[in-house]
């Protein structure tokens, strides 16, 4: 099972949502009370995370403390206290010479050195060997001082660096083994503690990341039709504007509006207008290409906009919308009820400004609109 299923199992919002969104452009638009549930669970999660933040940023500082710690314990292992040449573990006085000459170049280079608890040449090797069995090989078995390891203790560089030196012989009969002992058990349960809030963490913010996209997409979507909504069409309506000044490329817009639709709403309901605007809205988008877009401007008035497409082209593609509309016929109520729309139309001219060719095609919307509606009119913008 993955991390992201994991995820939405722990959360009931996801569960609930997930098909929903997937499906968004066919299935029930979102209403806002459920927008709103979505926020809220947003929001919950935000907090928690921020506690955990918080609560993650505590057990670092404590670990990095007992990092330093075990540094200085070790530290203070390292130092020779002394000139006489004994082996901590086989307690033989070693005389040959070169044992001698490393303990002399030792004392020089740490002057204020006493007395001596190091290792002789043949321990120290034994000693490595055993380090590198602890590294290398499965995890150790329990240790009254340490406890069961798991899989993942061996996967921190200090617990792996100082878990040789814990379970050596020798080190038992050092006058720091107690306290560094007790060191290296805090800082094992700190990082188990670190290792699940880390996890935790993670599921948390992949939870956070699934919902800002859930709402950002709820914020840019009509939650009726499950088109753009004017918001997001104005973003891309900046985009085609900026792709067309730098490469010198044209594109149209069209606005259409339902012809007397108010006569629907007060006849039938608002209900009822709702449902024929979700179903003209699947067939409006069915004669664009995957460049085109078409949203929700407002009310009962949509928008195409057409990257790369001249007057003619625009035309064409307006006059499909206008004829499929026409044709559309709901059985409602026991009445089949049909509408029309009118629709106007322009081409953005390069150089001017984008609230102008809006305008403009508002106003041959308008004009299509008194010469008659079911029609569709395009002004050229003098480009």
């Amino acid at each position: 099972m993955t991390r992201t299923m994991v995820a939405e199992e722990g959360n009931p919002l996801i569960g609930k949502y997930r098909d929903r969104f997937e499906g968004a452009a066919k299935g029930e638009p979102l209403s806002f009370a459920e927008a709103r549930e979505l926020f809220q669970g947003f929001m919950k999660l935000d907090q928690r995370m921020a506690r955990i933040a918080r609560i993650s940023d505590g057990y670092q500082g404590e670990i990095k403390a007992l990092v330093e710690e075990l540094q200085n314990a070790l530290d203070n292992l390292s130092l020779l206290k002394g000139c006489i040449p004994i082996c901590a573990t086989c307690k033989k006085v070693r005389t040959d010479e070169g044992y001698w000459k490393q303990l002399e170049q030792y004392l020089s280079e740490h002057s204020d050195l006493l007395f001596s608890h190091g290792l002789c040449p043949d321990c120290s090797a034994s000693y490595l060997a055993q380090s590198r069995s602890y590294r290398v090989g499965p995890a150790p078995a329990p240790q009254p001082s340490t406890g069961a390891f798991q899989s993942e203790d061996f996967d921190d560089p200090v617990l792996a660096e100082f878990l040789p030196l814990v379970h050596h012989p020798h080190f038992a009969d050092s006058p720091l083994a107690g306290a560094f002992s007790n060191l290296f058990q805090k800082y094992l349960r700190l990082s188990r503690r670190m290792n699940r809030i880390a996890r935790i963490s993670d599921s948390y913010q992949s939870n956070l990341q699934d919902l800002k996209s859930r709402l950002d997409l709820a914020s840019r979507t009509d939650y009726m039709t499950g088109l753009p909504n004017r918001r997001e069409m104005y973003e891309r309506l900046a985009v085609e504007e900026s792709r067309g000044r730098r490469h010198a490329k044209v594109f149209a817009v069209v606005m259409l509006d339902f012809d007397r639709f108010k006569e629907i709403n007060d006849h039938y309901g608002h209900p009822i207008g709702d449902r024929i605007l979700a179903a003209a809205a699947e067939l409006l988008i069915k004669p664009l290409r995957r460049e085109d877009s078409c949203g929700r401007w407002g009310g009962e008035e949509f928008l195409l906009l057409l990257p790369e497409t001249d007057q003619a082209q625009a035309m064409v593609v307006a006059e499909k919308v206008r004829s499929m509309i026409e044709g559309l016929a709901l059985e409602i109520e026991g009445a089949v009820v049909r509408t029309t729309i009118s629709l106007g139309g322009t081409v953005f001219c390069l150089g001017e400004a984008l609230d102008r060719c809006m305008a403009r095609a508002d106003a041959a919307l308008y004009r299509a609109k008194e010469e008659g509606r079911n029609r569709t009119v395009f002004l050229a913008g003098g480009c």
